[in-house]
């Protein structure tokens, strides 16, 4: 449907001219209207761009989860960026509107200046058709009085009278029909003329007010298909990151070793000093093997006095064990690889080095009566 002004804005009240004229002022408060909605909405694109980068910040980076973690927080940051820049091109639109909005009411200012005869005009037919119409009701008043004194048999006096008045109220009708009729014509020609340039200023605010609405409706489109290219780009690295893939990149990145570590038994094992029964003879070391699977007792306190309690512990053996000699019970050495403690003779240590050294020595002694003695407990406190 093609549409023109020129055909719809008549009226016996001549008002079509104010209602075009207005149109155009709200064209420009449009205008403005519009700008501060893109205003607001790149103010809602700043804000959503500061929580999506405040929630990028609050994503974990630890354990084997981590590699996820950094594909989401790096698909919440492009997205934050976006956002950032669809602000900056919604602001660059409301520029735009400003300027255009700057240039419309420079262009309202001239639309009044051109319409101005066009606004003369409407007020005179809109003056001509009140006088019209009261010259309309004054005639057909006469008229009427007229009919009235002729149906009451009035006088010719008063008859002739009322003639006259209908008469002249006639030519004054008459008179004011004619320039109506001039003043119409002139208002028709000039309203559509008004009609026709209102329409065209509708038409381009119109198309520019799209051109702007097309502008917006392109940035939010590659915006969000910009959004949709991450989202399918996050969920095609969620896809490749299997639990393989994690735990692959975990033990690469914080594996402490490839190799098993191998201890021998000397580095575990201390060296085992020899108890000597005989304090004559000095004491020998024997260094563990790795045949050797007991352990060293754990020895408390000074060793220097552990030593010499053992010095004095064997020479009391000794005492006892050759004043026993001809007993039947003997105290006897266990330990193997050391010398045995037979026929009263004291105990060293081993006769050849070579021998391969064994657990330290357990001494099983005979029960002797001696040993409840007073003086052997005694011995034993001191």
């Amino acid at each position: 449907m093609n549409v023109d002004f020129s055909d719809y804005f008549w009226g016996d009240k001549n008002t079509g001219f104010d209602v075009l004229y207005h149109n155009m002022k709200h064209g420009l408060l449009a205008s403005k209207e519009l700008s501060d909605f893109f205003r607001e909405r790149a103010n809602i694109e700043e804000n959503n761009s500061k929580l999506f980068g405040k929630l990028a910040k609050q994503s974990g980076g630890s354990g084997t989860f981590s590699p996820l973690w950094h594909v989401l927080r790096k698909s919440i940051e492009n997205i934050a960026a976006t956002h950032l820049n669809l602000m900056h091109k919604v602001n660059d639109l409301v520029k735009d509107i400003c300027k255009y909005t700057e240039e419309m009411q420079k262009k309202h200012k001239l639309v009044k200046e051109e319409q101005g005869p066009t606004l003369e005009i409407v007020q005179t037919i809109q003056s001509t058709t009140l006088v019209l119409q009261k010259a309309k009701d004054v005639y057909q008043q006469k008229c009427e009085e007229l009919d009235k004194l002729k149906r009451d048999n009035a006088s010719a006096k008063d008859l002739e009278k009322a003639e006259i008045k209908v008469k002249k109220a006639q030519e004054d009708f008459k008179t004011i029909m004619d320039k109506y009729s001039l003043v119409k014509e002139d208002f028709e020609k000039r309203m559509s003329i008004s009609c026709k340039y209102f329409q065209q200023v509708e038409e381009a605010h119109l198309k520019q007010m799209k051109e702007f609405l097309n502008s917006y409706t392109e940035v939010i489109e590659k915006n969000h298909e910009q959004i949709g290219k991450y989202y399918l780009e996050f969920k095609r690295q969620c896809l490749e990151l299997t639990i393989d893939n994690l735990l692959e990149q975990f033990v690469r990145s914080k594996y402490t070793g490839l190799e098993k570590p191998v201890l021998s038994r000397e580095d575990l094992i201390p060296p085992l000093p020899l108890v000597n029964l005989n304090p004559t003879e000095p004491v020998a070391e024997v260094k563990p093997s790795m045949s050797v699977e007991t352990k060293p007792p754990k020895r408390e306190g000074n060793p220097g006095s552990i030593t010499r309690q053992s010095r004095r512990t064997t020479s009391l053996l000794n005492l006892f064990i050759s004043s026993s000699q001809g007993s039947n019970k003997e105290a006897v050495l266990s330990p193997q690889g050391f010398s045995g403690v037979g026929q009263g003779m004291p105990t060293s240590a081993p006769s050849s080095p070579n021998n391969s050294p064994l657990a330290a020595p357990v001494i099983t002694l005979s029960r002797n009566p001696l040993r409840n003695s007073k003086w052997f407990l005694r011995s034993r406190r001191e």
